[in-house]
């Protein structure tokens, strides 16, 4: 098969999925995106960012969470990604996406025209409006309901972008209030704005402020057309093109060389899946069900028609989320057959 006609990048292994080691541990949401990894250090992500570069992947992601994965072990997202700018030089770098309510918006323009500005117009800002709520309860932040956490984020990206734009920037809205602020130095380059979900009023959203659009992981391919048509639906009420808007989707990803190996591989994964399902504390939603199925799980070649339904669907980058990372070279062996 030839080529797949899109861009790849990888989720940052800044947080751990596997917490078997540890009777009775309570699991955070994220172990189904790097199953088996079960550290988290500095060295092993450093390690990872220069791999991925030097192996031709365009992008590198990390979540903004602060309780991920294994015992809530994760790097937080600002720090992690501006420390990965100075260690790597060409490949782009995303917040995956960052939840409006975390920062205030003024805060958050600041930081990502200073991260733009030290990585050299490499970073992308993912932004979305939030579903954590453990993480809410935690760290004693208020969970509004999902409307008004919506229309918070509309505010917190006008807010951003007017601090990217102007020389000084005020506003007044429900929610936030800037006074007079200016924000310099300024990115040479527009950081792009990423906006990730897949509801219809999040999709509009994006028709209307966003570069780039993140449906999340693994939809159908029916549930893709459906929401890429009401994408582009949205763009032409917005008077834009379709082209004008970057489309991605992240994915699970299992490859192996040969069938062998491969359901050795599943084996492995769903060992430790079914070991932890029931001690994930929270989900992203009350009926979200893991479905090893619908991940990207094959060999080279079964790897590549799967992924060439979404792009024949319009998608343009998939973030990979490699399953079986570190016991295994996947990164590897999917930049030698596909990149």
């Amino acid at each position: 098969m030839s080529r797949i006609d899109a861009s790849f990048g990888v989720a940052l292994p800044a947080y751990a999925g596997d917490a078997t080691g540890t009777p009775g541990a309570e699991e955070y949401w994220g172990l189904y995106d790097m199953t088996l990894n079960d550290e988290v250090s500095w060295d092993r992500v450093a390690g990872f960012a220069k791999s991925a570069e030097s192996l031709g992947y365009e992008s590198l992601w990390s979540p903004d969470h602060f309780m991920l994965g294994k015992d809530g072990n994760s790097l937080e997202v600002w720090t992690t990604l501006s420390a990965v700018s100075q260690i790597t030089r060409k490949v782009k770098l995303g917040t995956w996406v960052a939840c409006n309510n975390y920062r205030n918006p003024a805060l958050v323009a600041k930081m990502a025209s200073s991260l733009a500005v030290m990585s050299a117009n490499r970073f992308v800002l993912g932004y979305g409006a939030g579903w954590y709520e453990l993480e809410y309860r935690a760290l004693g932040y208020e969970f509004p309901p999902p409307g008004q956490r919506v229309d918070m984020m509309i505010e917190g990206i006008e807010v951003i972008q007017g601090l990217m734009k102007e020389k000084k920037f005020s506003y007044k809205g429900k929610y936030y209030t800037v006074d007079g602020m200016v924000n310099n130095p300024k990115p040479t380059e527009k950081v792009p704005l990423l906006i990730g979900g897949w509801g219809k009023r999040v999709i509009g959203v994006a028709a209307k402020y966003a570069d780039e659009w993140d449906i999340g992981a693994e939809p159908t391919y029916a549930e893709y057309k459906q929401k890429v048509d009401l994408m582009k639906e949205e763009l032409r009420k917005n008077g834009r093109r379709d082209d004008s808007m970057m489309k991605s989707v992240h994915v699970h990803v299992l490859i192996a060389e040969d069938e062998d190996e491969l359901r050795e591989k599943k084996a492995r994964v769903m060992a430790v899946l079914n070991a932890l399902g029931p001690s994930v504390v929270q989900l992203p939603s009350a009926d979200y069900r893991f479905d090893i199925d619908k991940a990207i799980v094959g060999t080279p070649d079964q790897v590549k028609e799967r992924l060439k339904g979404y792009v024949d669907l319009g998608c343009q980058r998939f973030e990979l989320m490699f399953m079986d990372y570190p016991k295994y070279k996947s990164m590897e062996l999917f930049s030698s057959t596909i990149l």
